[in-house]
């Protein structure tokens, strides 16, 4: 019993340290990201939103990942 509840918090605890790590790098990283070569303001802000919503589905996509091992392990 003890033992699930760690998992559970070590998973939440890594997740959310995950998200804040993302969280940084959409805020140091991306958003001041300036491309060489590209004038449009537009193309630079569609590229700049994809780059972010890739991060968060791949975050969806750990998160996923993690909670189907830790619901098979538990089985």
């Amino acid at each position: 019993m003890i033992r699930r509840i760690l998992d559970f918090t070590f998973i939440l605890l890594f997740m959310w340290a995950c998200m804040i790590i993302g969280l940084w790098l959409i805020n140091e990283v991306i958003v001041p990201l300036e491309l060489p070569g590209i004038n449009s303001r537009v193309v630079t802000a569609i590229i700049k939103v994809a780059i972010s919503g890739g991060l968060a589905l791949f975050w969806l996509w750990m998160w996923r990942e993690i909670k189907k091992r830790m619901f098979w392990h538990t089985l």
